[in-house]
């Protein structure tokens, strides 16, 4: 299925937003995040528009598009389905300075990793997957794994620098990272950006729109409930830019909910087990407070149905942001009662998506944009089934992977549609 500053948060407050559906509750009401390829097929991407409202609609429940830049109409230029894909998008499309790089097609190809803190199995996955399918290409691996500090972080990164990699895959816990990022490139050291962005023409991010995927997620929940009640908000890392886009998506669907609070005070470290004690300890301080859902930034969901499991609470539609293994399975065992959704975020995926982006700079393909987006499928009791197997257990936090459910995550012909002349 992971970790990131306050650099996000600004970035989306200039968006002007038209209303519209995008296509993120197409089977139903879903959740969303982002995958290259799904966003090819609109009946399960954030990005596709087939809910019962009107694009004019402004009711609760619906998802509003929200405009991205892109000044250079870059991606307007690859097509309708890419178009889509960067709805909201809080990133800055630019050029990429590697449009024209000639790769590095002979010889030993050493590819740096700088992960941030393995603090829940989706980061873990994640740096197993790149390190198996880049030593698949061939390439030998440096993989270093910080602290959810980031100078730790910028310290490895300049090792890799200093080891002299090829190329560089990290994942950026906030903003900052623009001068090492430059320091590569002036090495002739490219960098790709994991599930956070980093507005810099010198990397590549490969992300997920997570504005898009809040505004979905949200939205679905607000439907579920009617358009009144409060959604508990579960937060990851404070200023992180996948939680803070997150967020932001979130809000921008929830104002045209007059009848919804969001109350999103609670922070864990993208840990199920904090999020279990940080849920638990708020609704012990909150006894009369309803939650008629739950919002959160990341793969949490088991610790979320546990706290409330543990109080005593009946346990509300949570928005499981990654797809748990465990959250799939309660969904699936509480059907007639509980009304889930969900977001097909596999880490798998994630890095398979990334490592074709690096094969493809490295052979010298030429990338044409600073930012790659991937729009996730969506997941909702219409489409439960493709994402369940009866080994799933409630309590395991695993994310669901490729391997596990065979669901295709990032197509290879969209990610391929980023490079060439």
């Amino acid at each position: 299925m992971t970790a990131r500053l306050a650099a996000a948060a600004t970035a989306t407050t200039h968006r002007n937003r038209s209303v519209r559906i995008s296509g993120a509750l197409c089977a139903a009401a879903l959740l969303t995040l982002t995958a290259a390829g799904c966003s090819k097929k609109g009946s399960d991407s954030t990005s596709a528009g087939s809910d019962s409202s009107s694009s004019s609609s402004s009711s609760c429940g619906t998802v509003p598009a929200a405009e991205f830049s892109d000044t250079a109409g870059l991606v307007k230029a690859l097509g309708a389905d890419y178009s889509s894909a960067y709805s909201g998008y809080s990133g800055t499309v630019q050029k990429s300075a590697w449009a024209n790089w000639k790769g590095k097609k002979s010889g030993t190809i050493t590819v740096g990793i700088s992960e941030s803190q393995l603090t829940n199995p989706y980061q873990t996955l994640i740096n197993n997957a790149l390190q198996k399918y880049l030593k698949a290409q061939g390439y030998k691996v440096v993989d270093l794994v910080s602290t959810n500090e980031v100078t730790n972080q910028i310290s490895q990164f300049n090792q890799l620098i200093t080891d002299k990699v090829d190329l560089i895959i990290y994942q950026p816990l906030a903003a900052g990272f623009e001068s090492v990022v430059d320091k590569a490139a002036k090495a002739g050291i490219p960098s790709i950006s994991v599930l956070n962005n980093v507005a810099d023409a010198n990397t590549v991010n490969v992300v997920p729109n997570a504005f898009a995927a809040g505004e979905a997620q949200a939205a679905a929940l607000a439907k579920s409930m009617g358009g009144k009640g409060t959604i508990l908000g579960v937060h990851g890392i404070k200023g992180v830019p996948i939680d803070t886009d997150t967020f932001n998506g979130a809000k921008a669907a929830l104002a045209k909910c007059s009848g919804i609070t969001l109350d999103d005070s609670i922070y864990t470290d993208f840990s199920p087990t904090t999020a279990q004690t940080k849920v638990q300890q708020y609704l012990a301080a909150n006894p009369t407070k309803t939650i008629g859902g739950v919002l959160e930034g990341g793969p949490m969901t088991t610790g979320i149905i546990s706290a409330f499991q543990k109080s005593n609470v009946t346990v509300p539609p949570v928005a499981d942001n990654g797809l748990t293994k465990g959250g799939v399975a309660y969904w699936a065992a509480n059907q007639s009662s509980y009304k889930g959704v969900g977001l097909f975020n596999p880490a798998d995926g994630l890095a398979q998506a990334v490592v074709q982006v690096a094969k493809h700079m490295l052979d010298g393909d030429g990338v044409k944009v600073s930012d790659i987006v991937i729009n996730p499928p969506l997941v909702t009791s219409d489409n439960l089934s493709k994402f369940s197997k009866s080994s799933f257990k409630t309590g395991d936090a695993s994310t669901i992977t490729v391997g596990d459910v065979g669901q295709t995550f990032a197509e290879t012909s969209y990610v391929d549609g980023f490079f060439g002349s």
